[in-house]
Order: structure tokens, then C-alpha cells, then sequence
């Protein structure tokens, strides 16, 4: 008797399994990398405001004074929000001065003066920016060469 060429149902079977697994893994890849990217653009935009206020200050000749507010995880300037970070990203005072300021939202909540002025120059200032999954960066605001630096800092345990 001959018998038919082909598959038989168990191996079929275990090649659905193997391609269901491979899937799963491979969305779970996928969402954590969208995650990551979220977090760089959040990232990015914060370093990208303060340029612009820099930029802000140079082009109109008169100094920008605007706040970080550490609570509401917002960057102020004359009452209007310049950037405001979405739920669990946080800013976390470095060892620059910290002081209370009345344009916050609740008069204990703390901030931190960002100044700009026309020459190119800022008050110096150095803050870090942490995400929802524990990445920090380390913002830090020259005095004199008014550059805007961010580095890795120490990831945080979630």
C-alpha cells in the first residue's frame, strides 16, 4: 500500500503554536519599542522648548523669564504653558535652588526659574527629567556659553 505524501495534524498544529508564540512575542517587542520612542519624544521636546526660549530671548532682544514647575510637570512663561508633560513624566529638582514661586498652581508648589537673556547667555540651572519607566535624563542649562546639555542620569527602579 502506498501511503500519501504530506503533513499530518499534529505537525500542522505545532506549527500554529510556534507561529502564535513567535507573534505574541514579537507584539510585545513592538509596544515596548513605541514606548521607548514616546519617551525620546518627550525627551526631545523638553530640550527643544528651551532652545526656543533661548532662541526667543536672542531674537527679541530682551531677556525670557520663564518657570519649571516640578509638581505640575510643566515649563511656564507669562502665565501660559510653554510645555506641559503628560501623567507619570516627572521633573525632579537636581541640587540647583529650588524656590516657591506665586505663578504656581498651589502655593506650595515648587519651581525653578529659567532666564534667558539676549546675549545668548541663561542663568544657570540643572533639573532632571524622569519617565514613566524610570529613564532620567539630566538637563543642565549653561551660564555662560548658554548651551543646553541633557545626559543619561541613573535610571530609577519602577
Amino acid at each position: 500500500m502506498k501511503r500519501a505524501a504530506g503533513f499530518t495534524l499534529l505537525e500542522l498544529l505545532l506549527v500554529l503554536v510556534l507561529v502564535g508564540i513567535g507573534t505574541g512575542l514579537a507584539m510585545v517587542s513592538v509596544d515596548q519599542l513605541a514606548g521607548r520612542a514616546e519617551e525620546r519624544r518627550w525627551l526631545d521636546r523638553t530640550q527643544q522648548e528651551l532652545k526656543r526660549l533661548r532662541n526667543r530671548a536672542v531674537l527679541g532682544g530682551r531677556a525670557v523669564e520663564a518657570t519649571l514647575f516640578f509638581d505640575s510637570g510643566r515649563i511656564a512663561l507669562a502665565g501660559s504653558n510653554v510645555l506641559e508633560l503628560p501623567d507619570r513624566y516627572r521633573f525632579v529638582a537636581t541640587a540647583a535652588p529650588r524656590v516657591r514661586t506665586v505663578a504656581a498652581r498651589s502655593a506650595d508648589e515648587e519651581s525653578l526659574p529659567l532666564v534667558f537673556y539676549p546675549d545668548g547667555t541663561m542663568q544657570e540651572a540643572s533639573f532632571l527629567l524622569r519617565t514613566p519607566t524610570g529613564v532620567q535624563q539630566q538637563f543642565r542649562l549653561a551660564r555662560i556659553s548658554g548651551r543646553i546639555e541633557r545626559t543619561d542620569a541613573a535610571p530609577t527602579e519602577q
